[in-house]
């Protein structure tokens, strides 16, 4: 018994043993832990970490159970003085060789992450730098023994992209030597710069984060020779609101040298694919692309390129390109690069066009085009471009109808030149042009060129072909060296005389002054109508000219300068000359006019005729016309032995016999009322019957059937003369006067142009048998009277009481006239 008691004793001070032993061990790893692990372990596991290669500095270091030693707020410098800090590490898992750390020797074996934090500052040397933060970092580092570590499979995530890497490198430097170093630490700090940089801007889908994988080798004592294989794969990526739905890339950095060889990505357009070398020390790197994405958006996005303002696109898209780029710190990359693109169903300031294609280049911010091509159904442009934002200068070809261009002159004055364009059937055009224009300044442009249209309209004036030089700005329109071939088809007088259905003009110059706002005109000629001509340019003054009917196209010459505002600066002076009849009404009656030549003057609002002459009613005629603003019209007329058969049968007035009439008058009307005319004149009759007296009396027509002869016995006037007066277009004359070789004639009264009526008196002395048969009416022997009065066509006349004639015909009247020898013709 007691034996049992002393084993029962025993055991249990010795239970009692191993529970004091593991209530003194969990003390003392509570008591390592809450005050750290011995300084000198610390220091040790330091210097064991510096003979690989990286300096460290821990902040405390314990002791975890399952788990191993585990140091917290690792500080990783690239110096042994501990100057520039490299990365910060939350929590680190260190696996030591034990049987080593038994005797005293500490042999770091691997390095653990789990979740871990880790941040790189950009700047060692600048505590305010920006930092590289990776966040749920895991993985292991191996250290097998000599110089090689291992990295397998670390993971964290940067920026919201997975970080897989994987590397083996010799880490620790040589025995006694120091580390050489980086020529590219630097450009790497740079870089890392940019990426954090670039980082923020990019979004990534959180289901599928893009996933970059790294692997590394090297030597970390000569880090010029640390190489990198990575494998980028992403899904849904957006940056600036470009979203690309799938982008992979393979790369490798050796040494300061950057090589994707392989960048694919795609979105709804189409695919993207290309390879990069970029060169880490000096920022230049070289590309070459082939992409089916958006090109604008991709290029605005991604490379910073601006966008080409007031233009849309909804067809495919391809750019092919390659070329050269420098990066530099806090600057847009500098990119020079040659290439070809072809964008579909492109939408140009309103515009659709079918394609729009180009060969470019383009260095830092200058843009080239050439090969250019804008293609829609109704035409194309072909030519070249230079860009230097917003100066844009071209030169173009092109086919492409005018509502075309009018989106781009919008508030100028060629915009109104290009609205009074209209196409007709079988329209096209053809330009030629050099200029350029200020894409921020909408008064900015020159254009310089030539021209050809077919079949097109301007002001509702019908032209077959046209064709000029140009120069075009805002200050002047300036169309020079042109030949215009008018179209008369449907032309009104064309018809009405069966005239050339064709016109051809030759232009020396018609050139707008934008600042006095004038159209000047330089030898303009040719056989064609005027008023066509001149409503190309001043509408309101053609109608003015269409009261000049030719039958045929004159020869025309025109100079001068139109004025397009209402102050009256216009002076232009066009002459004329046709072998051909022109029509003119005149008095309500329509006269034709032969062999018309003549200037008209166009003043202010006043149209001039003058000098004006042609033939008419078998005589020449000479006239000034001068149509004032309001519709006045002033004239002269002079004329000289005009048929009377002519003229009496235009007017429709009766008058025996042929004979002739000279005269002039100066009138004035408005709006072509014959009741608002006024004026004075002179008429001279020749070799006319005006009356007939029977010299016998009853006898004369005794004497007539005996002689066979209806003259014989009858006494005939045939030449007269009269001074007139029109007011309110009622003509009168106070001194009507005839003769023959027995009386004398004179009259008074009045004709009532408007309405055709006639008032007239007619006094006569008669001598011979008829003052014999007036004997019994002493005193007034030999003196008659007689009115006239009604139509003009066909008055009544009647013998009236003799009166006192007006005191300018009593001399003429009153005196006998004596007898003289009247020869026949």
């Amino acid at each position: 018994m007691r034996r049992l008691h002393v084993f029962r004793n025993l055991r249990t001070a010795a239970f009692l043993l191993i529970l004091c032993g593991i209530v003194a061990a969990l003390g003392l790893l509570w008591w390592a832990n809450h005050t750290g692990l011995p300084e000198t372990w610390r220091a040790k596991i330091e210097q064991e970490a510096a003979k690989q290669g990286a300096h460290i500095q821990v902040g405390a270091l314990s002791y975890i159970p399952l788990k191993g030693v585990v140091a917290s707020d690792v500080r990783v410098f690239s110096d042994p003085e501990r100057t520039h800090e490299l990365s910060r590490l939350e929590q680190i898992v260190l696996d030591l060789d034990k049987t080593k750390m038994a005797r005293g020797i500490f042999r770091l074996r691997k390095i653990e992450l789990t979740d871990a934090r880790v941040s790189l500052p950009v700047d060692p040397q600048d505590p305010n730098s920006s930092t590289l933060e990776i966040s749920g970092a895991r993985g292991t580092v191996l250290m097998p023994g000599g110089r090689l570590l291992e990295i397998r499979n670390a993971r964290g995530k940067v920026g919201g992209v997975d970080i897989v890497l994987s590397a083996r490198m010799l880490g620790f430097q040589q025995e006694g030597g120091d580390p050489k170093d980086d020529p590219n630490e630097g450009a790497r700090r740079e870089m890392l710069a940019r990426i954090i940089k670039e980082l923020e801007k990019w979004k990534f889908s959180e289901d599928r984060p893009p996933t970059l994988r790294i692997f590394a080798e090297g030597d970390l004592s000569d880090r010029g020779t640390v190489t990198a294989r990575m494998e980028l794969e992403a899904h849904s990526i957006e940056k600036n609101g470009h979203v690309i739905d799938e982008m992979t890339a393979k790369g490798v950095l050796i040494g300061n040298l950057l090589t994707v060889h392989s960048l694919h990505a795609s979105d709804s357009r189409g695919e993207f694919d290309g390879r990069i070398d970029y060169d880490l020390k000096t920022g230049e790197g070289r590309f070459d692309v082939t992409s089916g994405l958006e090109v604008p958006a991709l290029l605005k996005a991604w490379l910073g390129l601006p966008p080409i303002k007031e233009i849309s696109f909804g067809g495919d898209q391809s750019l092919e390109a390659e070329g050269e780029f420098q990066i530099e710190k806090d600057q847009p990359p500098r990119i020079r690069m040659t290439g070809h693109a072809r964008c579909e169903s492109v939408m140009l300031r309103g515009l659709p066009f079918n394609a729009v294609e180009t060969s470019f280049s383009w260095k830092e911010g200058d843009l080239y085009l050439r090969d250019l091509l804008l293609e829609r159904n109704d035409g194309q442009a072909t030519g070249k471009a230079l860009i230097q934002w917003p100066v844009v200068r071209m030169a173009l070809t092109t086919t492409l109808p005018v509502p075309v261009y009018t989106p781009f002159f919008r508030g100028q004055p060629l915009e109104k030149i290009l609205m009074d364009f209209t196409e007709r059937k079988g329209a096209n055009l053809e330009v030629k042009l050099e200029g350029g224009f200020d894409a921020t300044d909408k008064t900015s442009w020159a254009y310089a060129g030539s021209g050809k249209i077919h079949n097109m309209s301007f002001r509702g004036v019908p032209v077959e072909s046209a064709n000029c030089a140009f120069s075009l700005s805002r200050r002047e329109l300036d169309f020079f060296d042109g030949t215009v071939v008018f179209d008369y088809d449907d032309y009104l007088l064309r018809k009405e005389h069966d005239g050339n259905r064709r016109g051809t003009a030759t232009v020396g110059r018609i050139r707008y002054d934008g600042p006095k706002k004038l159209v000047e005109i330089e030898n303009v000629q040719g056989a064609i109508w005027a008023a066509p001509l001149v409503r190309l340019f001043a509408a309101k003054i053609a109608d003015s000219l269409e009261v000049y009917r030719f039958h045929q196209p004159p020869m025309m010459k025109g100079s001068g300068v139109v004025d397009v505002t209402p102050q009256g600066r216009t002076s232009l002076d066009v002459s004329f000359q046709s072998d051909h009849p022109a029509d003119y009404v005149f008095l309500r009656e329509n006269l034709t006019l032969n062999a018309p030549v003549g200037q008209v003057r166009l003043r202010g609002s006043n149209v001039i005729v003058e000098p004006l002459k042609f033939d008419l009613f078998g005589g020449p005629v000479g006239a000034k016309f001068t149509y004032h603003q309001g519709g006045k019209l002033d004239g002269e007329l002079t004329w000289t032995k005009l048929s009377l058969g002519d003229l009496a049968s235009t007017f429709d007035f009766q008058i025996k016999g042929k004979g002739s009439a000279t005269g002039r008058i100066d009138f004035s009307m408005m709006s072509g009322k014959v009741g608002t005319m006024h004026g004075d004149g002179l008429l001279a009759l020749e070799k006319a019957e005006l009356f007939s007296v029977p010299m016998f009396g009853p006898l004369s027509p005794l004497v007539s059937n005996v002689l066979g002869d209806k003259r014989a016995g009858f006494e005939r006037a045939k030449d007269a003369f009269l001074s007139f007066k029109i007011h309110d277009g009622i003509l009168s004359s106070t001194d009507f006067r005839t003769s023959t070789s027995s009386l004398i004639l004179t009259g008074d009264g009045n004709i009532d142009l408007q309405n055709q009526n006639l008032d007239m008196t007619i006094r006569m002395n008669a001598r011979g048998l008829l003052g014999i048969i007036t004997l019994p009416l002493r005193p007034f022997y030999g003196l008659f009277q007689f009115r006239g009065t009604g139509p003009l066509k066909k008055p009544e006349w009647e013998g009236v009481l003799f009166t006192s004639p007006p005191e300018n015909q009593k001399e003429i009247l009153l005196d006998p006239p004596k007898a003289r020898v009247i020869l026949e013709n």
